[in-house]
């Protein structure tokens, strides 16, 4: 079974969690990376895609509101070594969660609509400044072939383009985050559970078997590993060379 992980920091909200069990997803504005999910950003950033939002929607300020409803949730593709743990943000004492990455995918399927919930992220020099071949297109997509340009008239006709444009805005890192090998799954539009502003995320439900297992490190506390136990979830131990 191909598994997922989370790096969760060793709280008791993190008990919380695998009890229930269930994900955190955060709104934008929790992001602590400017350049990170920021539609702001891009919109200034960006001329020719600001005079696109305008055209649309004609009222930026209320996309951007709208667009820190979101919630998004990350995880690693891949279990890093223990020594590069604490780059990862609230990392230094953290732990990560194993998941069955089908188990996640399917039940978002049923239960969001979402036909493949895991979007890959892209590392770039400069995320939010979309690169451009003149005043009336952005740079769609980089293939060995060459780069392939889309017209912002064509994409504010076609709401897949659409789409499809505000799902690559929310999936863009700066390269110097590569190392994290990071997939999100992204709730939006209907799929938002609480629209409320005074909120920094929210809980989705999961699959009891979804959870794996749990992998810890050297500084995870003692008494967080204790209450884990508890709970009859598998534990790994790693030490700083794994």
């Amino acid at each position: 079974m191909p598994s997922i992980y989370r790096l969760r920091p060793a709280t008791d909200r993190l008990i919380d969690e695998l009890k229930e069990p269930y994900l955190w997803f955060s709104r934008p504005a929790e992001y602590k990376d400017s350049e990170d999910a920021n539609l702001a950003s891009f919109i200034n950033n960006n001329e020719n895609i600001r005079e696109s939002f305008t055209r649309l929607f004609g009222n930026n300020d209320e996309l951007i509101n709208q667009s820190n409803l979101i919630g998004i949730c990350c995880f690693t593709t891949v279990l890093p070594q223990v020594n590069i743990w604490k780059k990862f943000p609230q990392g230094h004492n953290g732990l990560f969660i194993a998941y069955d990455k089908d188990i996640i995918k399917t039940y978002f399927q049923s239960k969001f609509g979402l036909g493949d919930c895991f979007k890959k992220i892209e590392y770039l020099t400069d995320p939010t400044l979309f690169k451009k071949y003149s005043s009336h297109d952005i740079l769609w997509e980089a293939t060995e072939d060459g780069n392939l340009y889309k017209s912002l008239k064509e994409i504010e006709h076609d709401d897949k383009l659409r789409d499809e444009l505000f799902l690559k805005i929310f999936t863009r890192l700066n390269k110097n985050y590569s190392f994290q090998n990071e997939l999100r799954i992204i709730l939006g539009g209907s799929n938002i559970p609480n629209k409320s502003d005074y909120i920094k995320g929210y809980k989705i439900s999961i699959p009891q078997e979804s959870i794996l297992g749990i992998y810890t490190q050297p500084d995870t506390p003692r008494s967080i590993i204790e209450k884990i136990e508890k709970l009859n979830i598998e534990i790994h131990t790693l030490n700083k060379n794994n």
